[in-house]
């Protein structure tokens, strides 16, 4: 990655505002043409992550790695606690692809549970499992969820070849379930089956 100050065109002892008005600025230039905007978002992401301790650290001018630091994890975590699960998931998208570890599955699981994304959530957990086997905390979420997705719809086929139809369910089935429907709806004031 090139060096950020360099992308936006401004110094290295820039303040907060000069770094904004940059983006800004180049941001207004560059709309039209995605590869530069990603450059100048990258860049721009990078000097406010380095200025919350969380984010990239010049080894040269012109050189930059990423520093993961429990305080940027931590701090998803502390939303997440907190109902703030919009801006955890925010700062978890944030994180280069390339340095997301078995926290940051699990974080992203968590999000992902909350919205009641199960699928997802199950997948992400299962990652965080895989990258870190003996975590019990990855584990138990693990097993959380994937109780929620059994308790919500049948995840496996019965075993009986009597049953037909994609649903596996007889005409009885669905004659006892309209019925039922149908003495919701009247005690509600409405009719389903206006010949019952």
């Amino acid at each position: 990655m090139r060096n950020p100050y360099d992308v936006l065109g401004i110094g290295v002892g820039a303040n907060d505002e000069q770094v904004k008005a940059a983006y800004r600025e180049k941001a207004k230039r560059y709309v039209d043409n995605p590869e530069k905007m990603r450059e100048i978002d990258e860049a721009y992401d990078a000097i406010v992550m380095n200025r919350t301790g969380n984010g990239y650290t010049a080894s040269d001018n012109t050189q930059y790695t990423y520093s993961q630091g429990t305080v940027s994890l931590g701090e998803v975590r502390a939303k997440i606690n907190a109902g703030r699960v919009a801006e955890a998931d925010s700062l978890l998208e944030s994180m280069p692809i390339t340095l997301r570890n078995a926290e940051w599955y699990y974080l992203k699981g968590t999000v992902q549970h909350r919205h009641g994304w199960l699928e997802e959530a199950t997948a992400n957990f299962n990652r965080a499992c895989q990258m870190e086997p003996n975590n019990g905390e990855y584990r138990r979420a693990a097993e959380t969820v994937n109780k929620s997705r059994s308790a919500g719809y049948r995840t496996e086929q019965p075993k009986s070849s009597s049953s037909s139809g994609c649903c596996h369910c007889d005409a009885d089935d669905i004659c006892s379930g309209l019925l039922c429907a149908d003495c919701c709806c009247e005690s509600l004031g409405g009719d389903l089956i206006p010949c019952c």
